[in-house]
């Protein structure tokens, strides 16, 4: 049985390509397993910065907790406010500035049970 939201490997990869936009993927723990080349050029991280480490680098220190809470609380629940539709975030760059983007969060369920998320990012302006 398929949880309503999820989307498939195909659908995921579409979205990685769509308008060469910026493109981040996670494990179910939060934990950074893939990033494009447009992620890096537009938020200066490499990939040696990002891989493995958690998503939460990229978000404001505020948000950090209340993010990793949420994951947790889809781990149990699979219930979530924040899939599939735009979010408008500050995104933290690896020289430590924000930039204002959009972004459109997408889950997908793998036949283990296991989850992964991926995210593309629309940069909308820069912050401080």
């Amino acid at each position: 049985m398929s949880t309503p939201g999820a989307w498939t490997e195909d659908q995921i990869r579409a979205l990685r390509e769509k308008e060469d936009l910026p493109f981040v993927r996670a494990d179910s723990s939060g934990i950074v397993q893939e990033i494009n080349d447009r992620f890096k050029a537009v938020y200066g991280w490499s990939e040696a910065a990002l891989i493995g480490q958690s998503l939460g680098l990229i978000l404001p220190p505020s948000f950090r907790d209340s993010h990793h809470a949420g994951f947790a609380r889809f781990q149990l629940t699979e219930v979530s406010k924040v899939l599939n539709h735009p979010l408008k975030l500050a995104t933290f760059c690896s020289d430590g500035h924000a930039i204002e983007s959009e972004h459109f969060i997408v889950a997908e369920k793998h036949s283990n049970g296991s989850w992964s998320f991926a995210a593309t990012l629309r940069p909308l302006m820069e912050s401080s």
